[in-house]
């Protein structure tokens, strides 16, 4: 313990509270945007198709993506649908930052990117459309809270995407690299708040996580690299609180694109 970690009060020594550990989204930012551009799969198409299956999405849709990262998704889904209005969340400010640059560069002005934290998001219950999650719960700390805000916040009849990496070994490739490179960027290499490596589900605790909320409909599809959960809110759950009730699941295969 270094004396500035103390500090006097009367006659006692007291501990000052410690320094809330720092991102590696915040020290490698660039190379997770270059990940999300050339190593990840692009699910726009998946996307669309599972979330507007007709028609397409109608005017004044509110579309939240979550773990937005670089504004991947939010960008191109405002881009080819301008009349909707999307919403980008990332824990990262650096990475918000990169993501409203992106925006800005293609004039888009139905996209908005804020920092938050997909445990507590700051949405008032059942108000938005529909919710992209891709490639986050490889990392968050608690990954019920999570789908049970993204469950609360979504209107009766919203429905979320949400994509995960069935590859270990590929999916820990970027984290690895990242945590690599803060050793070779920080003198002494900081404390990072992300796990050492990313934590791959299996499809037995992929359907367990989807089953944790009340949704009345849901479907796991899996293809040769990621497993999905297409999820509706039931119309009449106002409430927005996860009951006790678990989903049928439908399950299907997709060939790999």
């Amino acid at each position: 313990m270094q004396p500035s970690d103390c500090k006097v009060s009367g006659t006692t020594l007291v501990r000052a509270p410690a320094h809330p550990p720092d991102s590696l989204f915040e020290s490698c930012p660039w190379f997770y945007a270059l990940c999300r551009e050339y190593l990840f799969r692009d699910h726009t198409q998946e996307i669309v198709q599972a979330l507007f299956p007709v028609g397409g999405p109608v005017a004044g849709t509110h579309l939240l993506e979550l773990g937005c990262g670089p504004g991947f998704y939010a960008c191109r889904l405002s881009q080819e649908y301008p009349q909707i209005h999307t919403t980008g969340v990332d824990l990262s400010r650096r990475l918000i930052a990169r993501a409203q640059s992106r925006a800005a560069s293609r004039s888009l002005q139905n996209c908005r990117f804020e920092q938050g934290d997909a445990h507590a998001l700051v949405d008032a219950s059942n108000s938005i459309d529909a919710v992209v999650v891709s490639r986050l719960f490889l990392i968050v700390p608690n990954r019920e809270a999570v789908l049970s805000e993204i469950y609360r916040v979504l209107k009766p009849g919203g429905r979320c995407f949400i994509a995960e990496p069935t590859s270990g070994f590929r999916t820990r490739i970027p984290l690895s690299c990242m945590w690599l490179l803060s050793k070779l960027t920080s003198s002494p290499a900081g404390k990072y708040r992300e796990p050492r490596q990313a934590d791959v589900m299996t499809a037995t605790d992929f359907a367990a996580l989807i089953r944790s909320q009340p949704w009345g409909i849901a479907e796991l599809q899996y293809d040769g690299w990621y497993q999905y959960g297409v999820c509706e809110k039931p119309v009449g759950a106002l409430s927005g609180v996860a009951g006790e009730s678990s989903p049928q699941l439908e399950i299907a295969e997709w060939s790999e694109v």
